[in-house]
């Protein structure tokens, strides 16, 4: 019980914060979300950049998530505090966007933070893993969400919509154009390589079917980007 209970404030934490941080992004919330917890505003000239980004994310956070907070609180089945949850998951979504942007310096703070939401989601959606989910998107496109190969795959992931098409609607991506977003995208690469996975039941193979070539030759790549993945050690536990 304890540990279904966990899942779903997990699952709801990240589904919660990836709706917010579009709406963020694209300017439709004012200052009053972004207060500090003295209810001060945040001091752009005065923080760090680093530290206004990490401010701003938790922030974020416990504006979108006071109804799993007030649930969380009234069930003593969770060893989790809500405290730990928040602080954990806003340090994971700033250093997954740091990550990106180390890679690809073009891509923006917002477009970074998008991305970051959209791999924690829906590496626990479609049960990923998130190094794995990552390494692929270093390999396919450099995190570039406006990627197109002469083969025409589109996006981070590098999907290709004419041979998908119908997996991709049957799961709420609808035209190809939503490939060249952060969210869909990523969804779509998560969503084949969860197939992939559960039908070979072996990451090599699953990730060559992926590419559509020798397995032997992407996994080559793959793993070289996976090593750096892991050698920057990203994620707070949220176990």
């Amino acid at each position: 019980m304890k540990l279904i209970l966990r899942r779903c404030i997990i699952a709801a934490l990240f589904l919660s914060v990836t709706g917010f941080l579009f709406l963020a992004a694209e300017g439709k919330h004012e200052s009053a979300p972004f207060r500090g917890i003295s209810g001060q505003n945040l001091n752009a000239a005065v923080l760090p950049a680093d530290s206004e980004f990490f401010l701003l994310t938790e922030e974020c956070l416990k504006a979108v998530l006071s109804p799993i907070r007030n649930f969380v609180s009234t069930c003593e089945a969770s060893t989790l505090t809500v405290e730990n949850l928040f602080s954990n998951a806003a340090e994971n979504v700033q250093a997954l966007s740091t990550f990106i942007r180390g890679q690809n310096s073009a891509i923006s703070r917002q477009e970074a933070l998008l991305q970051a939401s959209a791999f924690l989601k829906y590496s626990h959606k479609y049960k990923v893993p998130l190094d794995l989910l990552l390494a692929v998107a270093y390999t396919e496109s450099h995190f570039d969400s406006s990627a197109r190969s002469p083969a025409g795959a589109a996006g981070i992931m590098q999907v290709m919509w004419k041979i998908h098409s119908g997996l991709l609607q049957a799961n709420g991506i609808m035209a190809e154009e939503e490939l060249y977003t952060p969210d869909k995208g990523i969804a779509a690469g998560a969503l084949l390589i969860s197939r992939y996975l559960k039908a070979y039941g072996d990451t090599q193979t699953a990730l060559g079917r992926y590419y559509g070539g020798s397995p032997t030759v992407y996994w080559g790549r793959i793993s070289r980007n996976l090593a750096k993945v892991k050698d920057a050690k990203l994620m707070a536990s949220l176990n």
